[in-house]
């Protein structure tokens, strides 16, 4: 019996794992002249308090963004809501974070390691709305987001299963890797065919790097369900960070015909064909995936705005780049963006 689209997202990254994988500064090649120098200092401090609107101290996963969005850093706050990330050079960083039931929170700051090489971002969750916690999940690109629904699956779940892959899910949106972990292996004991507990299992071998278990589980789950779509998708993400493009295309195509809604499958297989020099298949997969998620899929503008570039379809990607904009006005990249926009106008 053919099973129905699981939800994307751990409920964790919303927009950040899109925006804080490896691979998403290459989409806006413009932004390459940001980069630091290979000789530059690396004494920079970023620091800062998480609570909520009460002034009560949390302790989340704190996400350290450098230029283009690449990943800077990782931390935990410890229970005054303290967070550290040190040894940076001078750049523009946002801080990212996200925790359930709350809003997702972005700040930015600016280090200059002669001048000022100490930054500070006080972060303060405000409560998520109704009608926000109803909106799709947000990706930040990737590996982050992938929230499977386990309670209603076909054929039906061991309870027990369903009760430890719920207890895992809670573990990983604390920042408990390793507990999450568990908790999906003593699902998958309970009950081996648990399919979702091998894709989120995937996922966490995939944000600690190590490809080889990530690509065992999605394939694992693909065997005990080759209905569910996220797993080919998942397993194409992977295969798209490993530069395997043509083997992505492939599980990500497999992946959108069974789940054709998916806005991350439409965006990867987009991104996929533009490594490969396919502008023509590329273009409207990440149209599709804009229309898709209009609200979270702002890394495909500036992926639709690198193949216009590369076109020289100016006013394209001047759309394009400005779409990005309004999206993210206080994007560490934005006064790039700015000047590549002006740039365009001046041309």
């Amino acid at each position: 019996m053919k099973q129905g689209p699981s939800k994307i997202g751990f409920r964790r990254l919303r927009a950040y794992e899109l925006l804080g994988s490896p691979f998403f500064a290459a989409f806006f090649l413009a932004l390459a002249c940001l980069a630091p120098p290979a000789h530059a200092q690396t004494i920079g401090v970023v620091t800062g308090r998480v609570t909520n609107s009460q002034g009560q101290p949390q302790t989340v996963l704190v996400h350290l963004l450098a230029d283009g969005d690449t990943p800077a850093g990782d931390a935990y706050s410890d229970s005054n809501g303290s967070y550290l990330f040190t040894g940076l050079p001078s750049g523009t960083y946002a801080v990212v974070v996200e925790a359930e039931g709350y809003k997702p929170f972005r700040g930015a700051v600016r280090l200059d390691n002669i001048l000022q090489p100490r930054g500070q971002v006080i972060v303060v969750l405000e409560p998520a709305t109704k009608q926000i916690a109803s909106k799709g999940p947000m990706i930040a690109g990737s590996s982050s987001s992938r929230e499977l629904n386990a309670r209603h699956p076909l054929p039906p779940f061991a309870p027990k299963a369903v009760k430890e892959f719920d207890k895992g899910n809670k573990e990983r949106q604390r920042g408990n890797r390793q507990a999450a972990l568990e908790c999906y292996q003593k699902a998958l004991r309970i009950d081996a065919n648990f399919y979702p507990a091998l894709n989120n299992m995937g996922t966490l071998f995939q944000q600690q790097g190590n490809h080889a278990q990530a690509k065992e589980a999605f394939m694992k789950a693909r065997e005990i369900n080759p209905e569910d779509g996220e797993a080919y998708i998942n397993l194409g993400h992977v295969l798209f960070e490993e530069g395997q493009f043509r083997p992505a295309v492939d599980q990500l195509n497999q992946g959108l015909q069974r789940s054709p809604q998916s806005a991350v499958g439409n965006f990867f297989l987009g991104s996929a064909y533009f490594k490969l020099h396919e502008t023509g298949k590329a273009e409207p997969l990440l149209k599709q995936a804009c229309a898709l998620d209009p609200q979270h899929m702002a890394p495909a503008h500036l992926q639709l705005a690198n193949l216009y570039l590369q076109r020289h379809d100016y006013g394209a990607a001047k759309v394009q780049l400005q779409t990005y904009l309004q999206l993210n006005p206080s994007a560490p990249q934005a006064p790039a963006i700015m000047k590549m926009l002006a740039s365009i106008k001046g041309n």
